[in-house]
């Protein structure tokens, strides 16, 4: 149930927030509907991810009917609201409101269970992510003299700098080791970065259909990226989240090539348990040295990562963490 109509690429624009005092217009129809609908089904808990303006009319009405709520925090929602939003001062307010009143929160990472306790009020929450139900069994085998680098995923433009470093990074490698076979591919739809006559190869493709095909994809693969924004004004998206993609590499039995903030959730994480070659800068001389040795040290990247998916990312645990506190509130 949408809260109200959208307008297309349009919203996808600058002039994005500016929509948003529609917003406020529909909001009494919205949460007319919410009301029926809750009292037709007689709802007795309800589970919300508080990214958009729906925040406000949602909290609302289950204060009105006396039904509980659980908040899912998936990224800060100052961060989330692209371009801003004329409304931010009740979306936060409505957040702040709900954070110290919710049955229960579930947060993606700590660090952003840490950041809204200091902006909202101190509570407990439950880390839950995203989860694998399969974790390679060992490092898999890559061949001698390949350094074949893979990314899957949305690229978002604040990535392109991050790609830029790293392909001139390649090209330094490959100076070093014109035997090597250096490639790049994206199975992301398309990228922001312009390429140059004198990169290594790069490929793009399409997103995929289903995970079968990205298993395959990295059966040709023999590095993972991960970027994360350096830019400032999405500083926030990586100090506090924590990506799809990073949970599904570390189960892969590839190492991973974390390329972005030192002070980004993933890369404390990543960090801590040795699980990734970690790159903080956009020096494509220091990048190439990095990646030299994340080729030597692989195998031992990939054992810590491993172990780091084992224990924290089983989709099982996922699952007991998030619907243990629900089935107890009914």
């Amino acid at each position: 149930m949408k809260l109200r109509p959208t307008f297309g690429r349009i919203e996808r624009t600058r002039f994005h927030g500016s929509f948003g005092v529609f917003d406020r217009v529909f909001r009494p129809r919205f949460e007319h509907r919410l009301r029926r609908v809750l009292r037709d089904h007689q709802v007795k808990l309800i589970h919300t991810i508080p990214l958009t303006y729906d925040i406000v009319p949602v909290t609302r009405v289950a204060a009105q009917l006396k039904i509980p709520y659980f908040l899912n925090i998936q990224d800060d929602i100052v961060c989330a609201a692209f371009g801003g939003h004329v409304l931010m001062g009740q979306k936060v307010a409505a957040l702040s409101n709900a954070w110290r009143n919710a049955k229960g929160v579930f947060v993606i990472s700590d660090e952003i269970g840490q950041e809204y306790s200091r902006r909202y009020g101190v509570r407990e929450y439950q880390i839950v992510t995203d989860g694998l139900t399969s974790v390679a069994k060992a490092p898999k085998s890559r061949p001698d003299r390949s350094l074949r680098v893979y990314f899957m995923g949305i690229f978002h433009n604040s990535y392109r700098a991050n790609l830029r470093a790293l392909l001139d990074a390649l090209k330094i490698i490959r100076s070093q080791h014109p035997d090597w076979d250096i490639s790049v591919t994206c199975r992301s739809h398309s990228i922001y970065c312009p390429l140059e006559p004198d990169d290594v190869p790069v490929k793009v493709l399409p997103f995929a259909p289903d995970e079968s095909v990205v298993d395959v994809d990295m059966l040709a693969a023999d590095l993972l990226y991960q970027p994360m924004p350096f830019e400032e004004y999405a500083a926030n998206f990586g100090r506090f989240s924590m990506s799809t993609k990073m949970v599904t590499y570390l189960g892969s039995g590839l190492p991973i090539l974390y390329h972005g903030p030192e002070d980004a959730a993933a890369c404390k994480l990543l960090t801590s348990h040795h699980a990734a070659a970690v790159c903080t800068t956009l020096d494509a001389q220091t990048i190439a040295k990095q990646l030299t040795e994340a080729v030597s040290n692989r195998e031992s990247i990939v054992n810590h990562a491993l172990q780091l998916a084992r224990t924290r990312f089983m989709l099982a645990d996922q699952q007991r963490r998030f619907w243990q506190p629900l089935i107890a509130a009914l």
